[in-house]
């Protein structure tokens, strides 16, 4: 799934493949969660990149010009998460608000040769009809995924993604918050890395819906700093 964030994040079938793809182990095994009833694990490919085509299917002028100068430039407050229902994962010890209207749910992501694995919770919109292990797809997602095997992704090393200015908190930790958007301005992703107990963690929105990007990027920060680790 983190592959997904990294290529399928912007951009390209790759890009959507990228989904930073999220079996189900300790959530539900079931692939349920909050406002879903079933949905069945499956196996992506991960190709190491945070969602979306990314880097890998960028021009060397793309790759060469600022996003800002590209594309509109998004900012927002968090979304206030009072009153929003609860997602308590089963398998690691972390939790999380998601907005009215949506619905939550986990799965287990790796690639075709094993060598990454990242567990997935992820939040879709109530009315969306992709099941969670295809969030990627999805034109509004929000994704947390932690790392179980393979290299973990630091947005900082990718050229593609902008840090903000100022730091956010997740959980106590301060991280930097990037963000990204498609050369055609089509795509707009935001992502955070931290490390709680021994495990990595990415938070990552893509946005593929016009006119939704600001409301998203607000309801991302809302379920970001309602995220809470007890390990």
């Amino acid at each position: 799934m983190l592959k997904r964030y990294i290529i399928r994040l912007f951009w390209s079938p790759a890009l959507f493949f990228l989904d930073l793809s999220l079996l189900l182990i300790g959530c539900d095994t079931s692939g349920t969660g909050i406002g879903q009833t079933t949905a069945t694990p499956t196996t992506q490919e991960l190709d190491g990149t945070p969602k979306g085509p990314g880097a890998a299917n960028l021009t060397a002028t793309a790759l060469a010009t600022p996003i800002a100068t590209v594309c509109p430039t998004f900012s927002t407050t968090a979304a206030s998460s009072s009153g929003w229902k609860l997602y308590k994962d089963t398998r690691f010890p972390f939790q999380f608000a998601v907005p009215p209207g949506w619905k939550a749910g986990s799965f287990n992501d790796s690639s075709a040769d094993g060598s990454h694995a990242y567990y997935e919770a992820a939040v879709l919109p109530g009315t969306s009809t992709f099941p969670f292990e295809n969030v990627s797809g999805a034109p509004e997602h929000f994704e947390v995924s932690v790392t179980l095997t393979g290299p973990v992704f630091n947005p900082a090393s990718d050229p593609t993604w902008k840090a903000e200015t100022s730091p956010i908190t997740i959980s106590e930790t301060k991280t930097i918050l990037y963000d990204r958007t498609s050369p055609d301005c089509g795509e707009t992703d935001r992502i955070a890395v931290a490390n709680f107990g021994q495990y990595h963690f990415t938070f990552y929105m893509g946005v593929y819906a016009p006119g939704k990007v600001q409301q998203d990027i607000s309801l991302f920060l809302g379920i970001v700093h309602s995220f809470v680790y007890s390990g």
